[in-house]
Parts: C-alpha cells; sequence; structure tokens
C-alpha cells in the first residue's frame, strides 16, 4: 500500500516535471521569437543592422507555423526594411509547412488576421493569399461583408455590382436596383461609381457622382492673364492680392484685353473643368476659378486635386496647396491634402497656370482643373454652393 502511494506520488512528480518544462520551454521560445523580432526592427536604410537582423531572422527559421501569427503583426510596420526581413521568414515557413504532405497552420488566426480592418493592408492581403490555398470557401464569405473596410472596400463593390448584374439578368428588378445602390454608395473609385450610377439610372434611379464623391463644378472663372516662359505659378496677378473676390472687376488679361469673371458649370460626369472650352484656348497663361461652399459644420477633410499644367489653391484666403510642376496632366486625386473646413461659407480660389506648346505639335495643350472635397475614405462631404448668381 505505501509501496504504492509511493509510486503514485513518484508517476506525479514526473508528470509534474514535464509539465513544468513544457511551460517554460515554451516560454523561453516565445522569449526567442521576441528577442528576434525586437533585432529585426533596428534595421534601417542603408543596411544599418543587416548582420543582426540576418542572426534574427535565422533564429526564426527554427521556428515552426506557430509564429506565423506573431510574423504577420510585426510586418505590420512602417519600417519597410524590416517588414521585408520579416516577410522572408514568412514565405519560407510557409513554403516549407506547404511542402509537406500533411501541412498544419494556425488557420483561424490566419483568418482573423485577414479580416482585421485595423491592420496594414498589404499585410491582410498575404495573410488572404495563404488561407486561400488553405480554405478556398473563405474569401467568397468574407468580402461581401467589406463594403466599409479601408482595404477590401473595392473587391466588396466588385461583388455587389456583381450580385447585381446578375439579379437584373434573371428580372429581379428591385433586387437588381437594391445591390447597385448598396454598390454606388459605398463606391469610392471613380470607375465603380460611374459603373453603378450609369446602372441605376438605366433602372429609373437617382445617382448623383458629383455629390456623392464631392466634386467642386460651380465656378466663376477669370482669365487668360499673361505668362510667357513657365513663369505663370511665381507670378502674383491681381486675384491673389485681394482680400476678398471681387466678381464685378475688370483686369487686364493676355494681349491688353479685358477680362472679368464669368459664372461657369462643368457638367463633365467627374468634374473636369474644361479651361480650353471655358476661357480660351490659349499657351503661356494663367486662369482662376473661384467659388464659395457651404460647409454642414466645422469638418476636417481633404482638398483633393490635379491640373493641367499646375494650380495653385487658397481656402479662406490661405494658401493651403501649391505644385510647381509643369505637363501634369489632370488626374484624379493626383494630390491630396489635409484641411479643415469652416460651419458655413468657406471661399476658394485656384490658380491654373497653361505652358508653352509641347516639343511634339501633336501633344494636345491641355488646360483643365479637377477638384473636390471629401473625408478620408474618399466620400463628399454635402457641401452646397454658395456662390452669387450671375448678374
Amino acid at each position: 500500500m505505501f509501496r504504492s502511494v509511493s509510486l503514485d506520488f513518484a508517476h506525479l512528480g514526473f508528470s509534474l516535471s514535464m509539465a513544468i518544462a513544457f511551460v517554460v520551454g515554451a516560454s523561453v521560445r516565445a522569449d526567442e521569437v521576441d528577442d528576434a523580432l525586437a533585432a529585426i526592427a533596428k534595421v534601417g536604410p542603408q543596411a544599418v543592422g543587416s548582420a543582426e537582423a540576418r542572426q534574427a531572422r535565422d533564429r526564426l527559421l527554427g521556428h515552426g507555423t506557430e509564429i506565423l501569427p506573431q510574423l504577420l503583426v510585426a510586418m505590420d510596420t512602417k519600417n519597410v526594411v524590416a517588414a521585408n526581413w520579416r516577410r522572408t521568414v514568412f514565405e519560407a515557413i510557409v513554403a516549407r509547412e506547404l511542402a509537406k504532405s500533411e501541412p498544419e497552420f494556425p488557420l483561424d488566426a490566419l483568418r482573423d488576421y485577414a479580416a482585421d480592418a485595423r491592420r496594414q493592408g498589404r499585410v491582410r492581403r498575404r495573410a488572404l493569399a495563404l488561407v486561400d490555398q488553405l480554405d478556398p470557401t473563405f474569401r467568397a464569405k468574407l468580402i461581401p461583408t467589406l463594403l466599409d473596410d479601408p482595404e477590401f472596400r473595392a473587391n466588396a463593390v466588385d461583388v455587389a455590382l456583381a450580385a447585381a448584374a446578375q439579379a437584373e439578368a434573371a428580372g429581379e428588378r428591385e433586387q437588381a436596383i437594391g445591390d447597385y445602390r448598396r454598390a454606388f454608395e459605398h463606391s469610392r473609385a471613380a470607375d465603380q461609381a460611374t459603373k453603378a450610377a450609369a446602372k441605376l439610372k438605366a433602372l429609373g434611379q437617382p445617382a448623383d457622382i458629383v455629390e456623392h464623391l464631392g466634386f467642386v463644378v460651380d465656378w466663376y472663372l477669370l482669365g487668360p492673364f499673361d505668362a510667357p516662359d513657365y513663369g505663370g505659378f511665381a507670378k502674383v496677378f491681381p486675384p491673389e492680392e485681394q482680400a476678398a473676390i471681387d466678381l464685378d472687376a475688370e483686369y487686364e488679361g493676355q494681349g491688353g484685353k479685358p477680362i472679368r469673371w464669368r459664372p461657369f458649370r462643368t457638367e463633365d460626369a467627374l468634374g473636369q473643368l474644361n479651361l480650353i472650352d471655358a476661357i480660351a484656348p490659349v499657351k503661356e497663361a494663367v486662369g482662376y476659378a473661384y467659388s464659395e461652399l457651404n460647409s454642414p459644420g466645422e469638418i476636417e477633410a481633404q482638398l483633393r486635386c490635379g491640373a493641367d499644367d499646375n494650380c495653385t489653391v487658397w481656402l479662406n484666403g490661405q494658401r493651403v496647396f501649391g505644385r510647381d510642376q509643369w505637363l501634369n496632366g489632370t488626374r484624379l486625386d493626383r494630390f491630396i491634402t489635409p484641411l479643415r473646413l469652416r460651419q458655413g461659407k468657406n471661399t476658394l480660389l485656384v490658380k491654373i497656370c497653361q505652358g508653352p506648346q509641347h516639343k511634339d505639335p501633336e501633344v494636345p495643350n491641355n488646360w483643365s482643373l479637377q477638384l473636390r472635397f471629401c473625408d478620408a475614405t474618399g466620400i463628399g462631404l454635402g457641401l452646397t454652393s454658395a456662390l452669387p448668381p450671375a448678374k
């Protein structure tokens, strides 16, 4: 009896020792991973810290797929060099495991990471690409739920557009309208918004891209002023010197001709203002566009603009953007500037430069502006024109 009890205690002691050893071992290995990731975090440009990072990478490669979630978290960093070191470890461990006849991965953790909107998009896409190989059904379930996701929004809108087209083809009009409406309201890319809007209008439903994306389309225009030899950006013309814009003023323009402010509304679906048509087909000139916008409140916003050849922007009398570049072409959201709109009326003055004819005479000498106000996701802010009516 006593011997039996003694053997039981001996067995219990052995089991406890094994458990303690396992816990301690796991803790040590976790510390090793943390230390190695911390060493890689110290790398920088010009190969700073590369020797230590290489040693840390080799230590990490001794681990298995259990550290993949930790690697993904570590890859979510602004230190691009460190992220690339960690990515090589991630890819090597994944490749090694996939080569096995029965690979094992922490699939739930990988799914959770791919769905986590707080993480960097590029790392989430890497996690999802791995999940695609392990569980091909997951993407189809995840993407439709991400209409407000900063990384996968466009993918989710594509799914909604496809569902709408399928419903329309099946003669399910109301379902199609609902899907197209959902796609339009969540779209931030111009091509998706344009496609959804066209489908809605074809089905007799309203869809205003200008309002949805926040384009400014109502202006008073002035020009052209003479600006030879790429000198227009730096040269100060009368509208820039005035504390408040006088829409009744007259100025001396290019060639000594009198010029005045004239109202103009662009009908372009994406708010592009063609100054060749709206002002004149000129070269080496400067024109101005002025608008007043009512804001429903004090709003943190983004000014997104592009111009051919370039533009300078003043909001409420303060210069908020200017880029001395030429032959740019007008591209949607080429430049993005964070700013604050005040409640009520906001004044907006834009100077648009036109350079000399391109050396290649076949290249058109465009003169244009595209400008909008939106939030950080790209949605319009409900601003309305406060411009006085034309006299």
